[in-house]
């Protein structure tokens, strides 16, 4: 991943360093040779130049060691941020419920794969670097001692292989368990109020006990089988990997066969191909933890890649015919008939239950509903294929944690202007007189009244530039004049609007070019 999502040309960098870092241990093996070899042959002739050139290569390979470990941290920085924008991004393609869901990934999965996944990367790479120098210079001091060492060494990674199945499976249980909990706290978290209201936050603790105790359950099972995996690890690489070999090296300096500055060499480099071998072998077991996170957070991406491009429908008219709406099971109004043409303003009425929010869903997103035909500008249409040919405003705003002018505009590239002829129209620009155009609206929005928030939606709406609004009861938290004052603008302006009214007068629905009753349907 590390190499996908960031520079690959600092990739490439950080692969040069690392393969000068990883010569270190050759250069301590031959350093080790050589000196033993002089001690007991009693050859120091060239012992000063041989310091030289050893402690100058030790200096260049330290070098290279702090130079890739700044690319390594930056290389990991960019991943990180190029995976979160990318994930949000594919997040935000989807439903609110879905991404409820989905909370925990951003936080502790994409923790997990911080931590057992990038670094294992790299460290899997330098690791393998360090095998095939030290395996090389050890053969070509003494091939047949190098062997039963190398032999010795693979023996963990069959240990390893016998337990990376239920390692994996235990980590994905770990997964599903965590993505549980982070839901059912969050539900809880929302539903705060009504469980302090009737003092029960002992029994929503108890209820969410079972959850941890299963959270903390996966956790230990995978943390235990990493242990125990390592525990016999450790046993075949003391008996096998080292002892073996080295008692046959002691043999064969005895007879001659070898120095013992050799021996002590391949030693040395023994552990510079037997620990990376168990170092890989862990970083696989945390590389098959985050497996399943790496596929979602792959997912993701994907569904950010797909750009929604905005249709330009040239709207004339929408018609719909023989429309049944349903929620939940509940049928509601049915034989709904209609149609809207450019710049007419339609007003939906009816009791409550009846559907009239639903309409507007059914609009925007084709569910809730079935319909005997759609026509938009005089051809069929499928439900929920045209969504940007709406806006939408209601009685509940989405407010974001965001400065007032990205409320208003979501970043598009609106003139300062038009903003503010619209705020003007909407009572609004007393607000930004007050408070500016930067004004947070994060920690802050509570100071705004519910319907100062309800016009900073509809403003969103206008000047989104769609071709149809659909405005939910908007004036629910509106006082009587500023809801006449908004509904004036709005009724004698070209915009194309169709609105639910849930209460009104009977001389005001005569503003409308068009009056839908639900009520008398069903």
């Amino acid at each position: 991943m590390i190499y996908k999502y960031s520079s690959h040309a600092k990739f490439i960098m950080l692969t040069i360093l690392g393969l000068i870092a990883s010569t270190q241990q050759i250069i301590f093996a031959y350093m080790v040779q050589t000196l033993t070899n002089v001690g007991t042959q009693r050859r120091f002739g060239d012992l000063a130049q041989f310091l030289v050139i050893v402690i100058g290569a030790f200096i260049a390979t330290f070098i290279a060691s702090l130079i890739f470990n700044r690319l390594k941290t930056s290389a990991i920085q960019e991943t990180n941020t190029t995976l979160r924008a990318g994930i949000l991004k594919g997040m935000l393609g989807q439903t609110s419920e879905e991404n409820t869901a989905s909370l925990g990934f951003l936080t502790t999965d994409f923790k997990l794969l911080e931590t057992n996944r990038f670094d294992a990367e790299i460290e899997i790479m330098m690791q393998a670097y360090m095998i095939v120098f030290a395996l090389g210079y050890a053969l070509c001091v003494n091939w047949l001692v190098t062997l039963l060492f190398l032999i010795g060494s693979c023996l963990p990674m069959l240990v390893s292989n016998l337990f990376q199945k239920k390692i994996q499976t235990a980590a994905e249980n770990w997964t599903t368990a965590n993505d549980k909990y982070v839901s059912h706290i969050k539900n809880f978290l929302a539903g705060s109020t009504t469980l302090n209201l009737y003092n029960k936050r002992d029994n929503a603790v108890k209820k969410n006990q079972v959850l941890i105790n299963q959270l903390e359950d996966a956790l230990r099972k995978m943390n235990l089988l990493n242990l125990d995996t390592n525990s016999w690890i450790n046993l075949i690489a003391s008996l096998f990997t080292f002892l073996t070999p080295f008692l046959v090296g002691i043999y064969m300096v005895v007879k001659g066969q070898t120095t013992l500055g050799a021996l002590f060499a391949i030693v040395q480099l023994s552990n510079s191909f037997l620990n990376p071998i168990l170092t890989i072998l862990e970083d696989r077991n945390k590389l098959s933890t985050t497996k399943k996170i790496v596929a979602k957070a792959e997912k993701y991406i994907a569904k950010g890649k797909v750009e929604k491009k905005e249709t330009n429908y040239n709207f004339a008219n929408l018609q719909i015919e023989d429309l049944d709406l349903t929620r939940k099971g509940k049928e509601l109004a049915n034989h709904i008939n209609f149609a809207v043409v450019k710049g007419q303003k339609v007003a939906v009425i009816g009791p409550s239950g009846v559907g009239k929010s639903t309409l507007l869903q059914f609009l925007l997103t084709g569910k809730h509903g079935h319909a005997k035909e759609i026509l938009l500008n005089d051809k069929k249409q499928k439900p929920g294929s045209f969504t940007d040919l709406f806006a939408y405003a209601s009685q509940s705003p989405v407010i974001f944690a965001d400065t007032l002018w990205f409320n208003l505009t979501l970043g598009a590239n609106i003139s300062r202007e038009k903003v503010s002829e619209v705020c003007q129209k909407l009572g609004l620009d007393q607000i930004i007189a007050e408070k500016g155009w930067d004004y947070s609206l994060g920690d802050n929005a509570d100071q705004l009244s519910g319907g100062q928030l309800a016009r900073i939606e509809l403003e969103r709406a206008i000047l989104a530039d769609r071709s149809i609004l659909l405005l939910d009861e908007i004036n629910a938290s509106l006082d009587k004049k500023t809801s006449d004052q908004i509904h004036n603008y709005l009724l004698n302006s070209n915009l194309t609007f169709i609105e639910v009214i849930h209460h009104y007068e009977s001389n005001e629905l005569q503003k409308y070019d068009q009056v839908i009753d639900l009520g008398k349907l069903g």
